[in-house]
């Protein structure tokens, strides 16, 4: 039923919204083009986009920035007109791009009031979240997730090393201005870690702007939620004067476990702020932007048989800063520079309770730096070349403290730290060009190179001893854009990616959740052939996207059992090892359909099979085929004041297709209701029931199998007030 949904909102839109068969006179005379007189500017925009969205540079960005600011959101959460910057890096249009691209803005976030990013996640057509509980999120693009989905803040990696242990995402919700999401491989523009696609979290910062004179604005904002008792404050502070621009933003999150239908679920609590801030000053041909984020938490981790299982005081901190030049020359209209700079400290704490009585704390601290300058280059009118380097060096250090109850008391027990004294250092360049070949027909060919070397020294009882290992790869990627009418877009990609192994993998050696994984040095890197096809729709009444893909990795990296038990803990050993040959494949769809008077109807679906060719097997962690279908309904009573309401739907298939040892999983509904309203865009209130019927579920993606784990029915209310 909801897959007919999605396909009916499709062909609905095509044959209602549609029109313009004739395709040359149309697009012409839109965009303002006469290929007699000149050549074709680069790169081409949809009709309706030519003036509006074009790439802007110096004085016109800082206009459009105001602009936009001051211009009213639109409605609709599926936009094919937004501007994004991961796709390419430079300011595109998704509608004019050969990938699939989603973008969540700020507003969307406002009203789905979630709890963690995986609520954000999940609404979206080829994007999920393995989880554990609310607080451990590993986003997934098209099946993969952990270190084959590359998650940047800013354009920055974030310095996670997940390596398939029970990690937090170190973003909060409220630090998001938006999302872009890249699904496919991104190897070409961002190196390793883009097997399945990019994540680009873009943090609220100071507005570009330049006015004479000074300026602020303050907001407050509280919300509650009764799923875990959860309680959250923020403050943010817009201010400047002249050329400068300043920003402060924080948040403070306080939530108790999870009450599902089946049950409490311990250790799934919260604990923690996050405080951001920055500015920026502008000149008329280039601009300075330092920013900086911090959090720290505790962090609550699901676990079956422990008494005591969280992250303690666990702290993540970025600084980074942008300098952009525009007009360099009639043929470089941009360079750009961004320099980083993260430290992520972890600190698990683990109290077992089953005989022998132990408590331990891991310790695990991630230094890691970036610098990454960019050059935009046009040639001949029909070319608009981006090239650049990316630099990083990433260093880990670990230890742990383990105490046994005994008759004499508590007794320390030494144990090496998780992973040796360890870095990694990695560089790459890479080139891509947008070709604008006719009036219809585009290409975006790329290529890259990357050298990665990662090393450990060597610790007394690790088993893991000195290694160093070189790793080095050539990507590349060839995207094409068909314009089959001005509203109407073909869209294909083929490309090779590449994934080094992490330090974790190479070097690891401790608990994660069930098993006690070693790492091995001697992984090689994964490499991906990927190819899509995709038709995107965008008209006055309907947007809309359907992709198709195939994703086939080889010497893909697994945890395989050793047969062999670890004597501290009794955990079987898993040791990461090149196992397989693996091929994913599936569907996405996405659109949303302008009824009139304020009503909107809006559905996604998503469905990918993960299959390991080499022991033909299903591969493990898949999700399940998955709907999201509604209806929202916004009307302005008075020119100051803004009503909204909106149900909406998930519903998700049942998941037998699973690896061996893998559970299979049930299949479920849930329905959502919100609402809000705006006030002389000063005072906003949204509401939220998620859950409405009380349904007591699981996830399949999720790694909690003991009980149904997912939120009962869960009123969230958030009231923000700005002056």
């Amino acid at each position: 039923m909801s897959c007919a949904l999605v396909m009916s909102l499709l062909v609905l839109g095509l044959a209602v919204a549609g029109g313009g068969i004739g395709w040359t006179a149309e697009y012409q005379a839109a965009a303002g083009w006469n290929l007699r007189e000149e050549p074709l500017a680069c790169p081409p925009r949809p009709p309706a986009l030519a003036q509006s969205e074009a790439p802007v540079i110096g004085g016109d960005r800082r206009e459009k920035a105001e602009a936009e600011a001051a211009a009213p959101e639109k409605n609709g959460t599926f936009q094919l007109d937004a501007v994004v910057v991961t796709a390419t890096r430079t300011e595109t249009p998704v509608f004019d791009t050969s990938l699939p691209v989603n973008v969540i803005q700020r507003r969307q976030i406002e009203r789905e009031l979630p709890i963690s990013m995986s609520d954000i996640l999940k609404r979206e057509a080829g994007l999920d979240a393995s989880t554990t509980g609310p607080n451990i999120v590993r986003p997934m693009i098209r099946g993969l997730f952990d270190d084959r989905v590359l998650v940047l803040v800013d354009g920055i990696r974030l310095s996670e090393q997940r390596g398939g242990g029970d990690h937090r995402l170190s973003i909060d919700p409220d630090q998001i201005q938006r999302i872009e999401v890249v699904r496919g491989p991104g190897s070409v523009l961002y190196g390793s870690d883009a097997l399945g696609g990019v994540i680009n979290i873009i943090t609220r910062k100071a507005k570009l702007e330049s006015r004479a004179g000074g300026r602020a604005q303050f907001s407050l904002a509280g919300g509650v939620n009764s799923a875990n008792g959860g309680l959250e404050n923020t403050t943010a502070l817009q201010a400047g004067y002249d050329r400068v621009n300043l920003f402060f933003n924080s948040v403070y999150r306080n939530t108790g476990n999870i009450n599902t239908p089946s049950g409490k679920l311990f250790h799934s609590f919260y604990r923690g702020y996050t405080l951001s801030g920055g500015g920026n000053i502008n000149w008329p041909q280039s601009d300075l932007t330092l920013s900086a984020w911090g959090t720290a938490a505790n962090i609550g981790v699901p676990n079956r048989t422990a008494t005591d299982s969280h992250f303690d005081g666990e702290v993540h901190v970025m600084t980074q800063g942008t300098y952009r030049r525009y007009e360099l020359s009639e043929f470089c209209p941009e360079i750009k520079i961004d320099a980083a700079f993260q430290r992520h400290q972890r600190h698990m704490v683990i109290l077992n309770p089953t005989p022998p009585m132990v408590h331990l704390e891991v310790f695990l601290n991630l230094n890691t730096w970036n610098f990454q300058p960019q050059a935009t280059f046009t040639w001949g009118k029909r070319h608009r070349v981006i090239t650049g380097l990316q630099f990083f060096r990433e260093d880990a250090v670990s230890n742990r403290d383990r105490w046994g109850n005994t008759p004499g008391g508590w007794l320390p027990q030494p144990l090496p730290g998780v992973i040796p004294a360890a870095e990694r250092t990695g560089m790459g360049l890479y080139l891509q060009d947008e070709i604008n070949l006719t009036e219809k027909f585009s290409l975006t060919p790329g290529v890259r190179f990357d050298w990665i070397r990662s090393a450990a020294g060597e610790e007394p009882g690790h088993p893991v001893k000195a290694n160093i290992q070189d790793d080095t790869a050539v990507s590349a990627s060839l995207g094409a854009l068909y314009r089959l009418t001005p509203h109407l877009h073909l869209a294909a990609n083929v490309g090779r990616a590449f994934r080094a192994p992490t330090l974790l993998e190479r070097y690891f050696f401790g608990p994660h959740q069930t098993t006690v994984d070693l790492g091995n040095p001697n992984l090689k890197p994964e490499y991906s052939f990927n190819l899509d096809l995709g038709l995107k729709a965008n008209y006055p009444k309907f947007q809309g996207a359907v992709s198709l893909f195939r994703n086939e990795i080889s010497d893909y990296i697994l945890k395989r059992r050793t047969g062999l038990f670890d004597s501290t803990s009794g955990l079987e050993i898993d040791q990461w090892e090149n196992v397989a040959r693996a091929l994913l494949y599936g569907l996405e769809a996405q659109g949303e359909y302008d009824l009139g008077a304020g009503l909107a109807l809006f559905a996604s679906l998503c469905y990918v099979r993960g299959k390991n060719e080499t022991a033909s097997t299903d591969l493990p962690d898949m999700p399940a085929f998955r709907a999201n279908y509604g209806c929202r309904y916004r009307k302005v009573v008075q020119p100051d004041c803004e009503l909204w309401t909106e149900v909406a739907g998930l519903t998700a298939a049942r998941q037998g297709k699973v690896a061996p040892l893998e559970r299979p999983s049930g299949g479920y509904t849930v329905l959502t209701w919100s609402a809000g309203v705006t006030f002389r865009k000063k005072l906003r209130l949204n509401v939220m029931v998620a859950n409405l019927t009380d349904k007591s579920y699981h996830d399949h993606l999720s790694r909690i199998t003991w009980i149904n784990e997912q939120p009962g029915r869960n009123v969230r209310l958030n009231l923000n007030w700005s002056f």
